[in-house]
């Protein structure tokens, strides 16, 4: 009898269980939009439901930061590889001269943050394309271009998607190759003459940058240097604005949701061992408590659509070198 009532239990906890997770997918899939068909589905619903208990399991034991669903949970892993879009090439450091910004003797404020900048354009959407190094290329310069001139519009990253010969479009790329092709080449053009369609690796289109007149120009760049150094990023970001950097994406970094960002894995050695390019854009620290210390922070932005992270930026700890962002920075100054 009580091995009946044992397995009866068992019985009646697996239904209930299905039926919260069926209830969880579908109430996923209309908040995201998903329509699959009816084999589809079946193998969509496995990657949500894996994800599910990655998610619980984080926010059950981690307080600094948590996870959550978006358009990413349903994913294979190869369809998000395609988002990892950086290939930083050897660093080539510009012999230029160049004004140094005293870091001990020059104060810095406890909080910069640009997002609410007017020569900041709006989150975008890389798409199913390894684009994210056009997007960190293009943030700098339309600020900087914006700060220069006063002159407040987009620029077009599908133009170095489609144009730029020194990367590789949707199959990945160098933000400071694709300021090097800009220099090289004229300039940006204006992104809504040349507005972004890239959906998918397969739609790198035709370069058509001569039919667009040119709306800002390089005019120098450069790396933040000695790397990593988190007190002279901080004094190039009070200075320049916004700073692109690459970073090395885990899989628990797809579903961040808020809090400053960290992981044991990703403080790595090697300085190579990146693939995602983002953009700075302030910093901060979480005020300590009685029952943890302060928490310094970075604020940066990504490319997967304001429905990412937090309206599509994370925090993620700062002095740490985490996931290799104080090893990449970089700068550019419109002409």
């Amino acid at each position: 009898m009580k091995l009946y009532l044992a397995i009866l239990l068992v019985i009646v906890a697996v239904a209930v269980a299905s039926k919260e997770e069926e209830d969880l997918w579908k109430s996923y899939k209309k908040k995201f939009n998903k329509n699959h068909s009816s084999k589809e589905d079946v193998n969509r619903k496995r990657n949500f439901i894996k994800r599910q208990k990655a998610i619980e399991a984080h926010n059950r034991d981690n307080k600094e930061w948590k996870m959550g669903h978006n358009k990413f949970s349903d994913m294979t892993e190869e369809e998000t590889n395609v988002l990892r879009g950086t290939k930083m090439v050897k660093r080539r450091v510009k012999s230029a001269s160049e004004p140094i910004y005293p870091v001990n003797e020059r104060p810095l404020p406890t909080y910069i943050d640009y997002r609410s900048n007017r020569c900041l354009q709006p989150v975008e959407d890389q798409g199913e394309c390894g684009s994210c190094w056009a997007f960190a290329a293009i943030t700098a310069l339309e600020f900087n271009h914006c700060k220069k001139t006063g002159a407040r519009g987009p620029l077009s990253e599908q133009m170095l998607v489609d144009c730029d010969t020194y990367n590789f479009g949707c199959n990945g790329g160098d933000f400071t190759q694709a300021w090097q092709y800009l220099e090289n080449y004229g300039g940006a053009v204006n992104g809504t003459s040349y507005p972004y369609v890239s959906g998918t690796t397969q739609t790198n289109g035709t370069c058509k940058s001569g039919s667009n007149a040119v709306a800002a120009r390089v005019g120098y760049y450069n790396w933040v240097i000695p790397y990593p150094n988190a007190t002279l990023i901080m004094s190039y970001l009070q200075m320049e604005g916004p700073l692109p950097s690459a970073i090395k994406v885990l899989d628990s970094f797809f579903y961040y949701t808020s809090g400053v960002y960290s992981d044991p894995a990703c403080i790595v050695s090697d300085e190579y061992d990146v693939n995602h390019a983002v953009v700075i854009v302030g910093y901060g620290t979480v005020p300590s408590t009685t029952t943890s210390p302060a928490i310094p922070y970075w604020i940066v932005r990504n490319s997967w659509s304001t429905g990412w992270g937090n309206g599509g930026y994370f925090f993620i700890r700062r002095g740490v070198n985490m996931c290799n962002i104080e090893s990449w920075t970089a700068f550019v100054r419109a002409a």
